[in-house]
């Protein structure tokens, strides 16, 4: 069983995570302050710096809790009897839905690249992304053996489209609404645009 000191750090923990996610998607780094944090979570602010150290070892934390989410759903998506198209278009298909589902997560890597990725440079974020993205390179490559898919599709140029072309509708998704005069937020048109993608990708590279 867990020491109750243990289990109690843990929990302030927590708390200061989410407090911090919400902090860093409502204003950045160099926008977000300890304080406000430190009110958010309900915690004295020595607490933060107990647990974290400073501001930056803070958001660095916040921004890897991110990351661990969507990669202990993407650990759900790599389904390994499925054909390559069906695998390709079910993992498009279920990265619409995560980052619906996930507007934070849209959010701390908006404020990630605005910042020239200063806190993403480490290895720890590319062993979570890696399995997906080896996943991907895999079902191309059982795709070309079999014949399904051209043999000269770029593996590496797939991978940065798929996650390009859904993350980039939720990072525009508020200007698309205003210039289109239409709600892209809606799950209708979520789930049109999440099919003409798969259906894009997967009509390039079919042989």
């Amino acid at each position: 069983m867990q020491p109750l000191q243990s289990k109690k750090a843990e929990i302030t923990k927590s708390k200061i995570l989410t407090a911090a996610e919400e902090e860093f998607c409502d204003k950045g780094f160099f926008g977000a302050r300890i304080d406000e944090i430190a009110e958010r979570a309900g915690v004295n602010k020595r607490m933060i710096y107990e647990h974290f150290g400073n501001k930056d070892g803070l958001y660095e934390s916040v921004l890897i809790s991110v990351y661990e989410r969507i990669a202990e759903y993407e650990r759900s998506l790599m389904i390994d009897d499925l054909e390559p198209v069906l695998a390709l278009k079910h993992i498009i298909n279920k990265y619409f839905s995560f980052l619906e589902a996930n507007p934070s997560f849209v959010r701390m890597l908006m404020w990630e690249n605005l910042n020239n990725a200063r806190a993403i440079r480490g290895d720890k974020a590319k062993d979570l992304k890696n399995p997906i993205f080896n996943y991907i390179r895999t079902q191309i490559k059982r795709g070309k053996e079999s014949g399904v898919f051209k043999k000269d599709a770029d593996e590496h140029q797939i991978v940065v489209s798929t996650m390009n072309f859904v993350f980039s509708y939720f990072s525009n998704i508020h200007t698309l609404s205003a210039l289109f005069d239409r709600d892209m937020n809606s799950p209708a048109e979520i789930i049109r645009r999440a099919d003409f993608v798969s259906n894009m990708i997967i009509d390039y590279l079919k042989a």
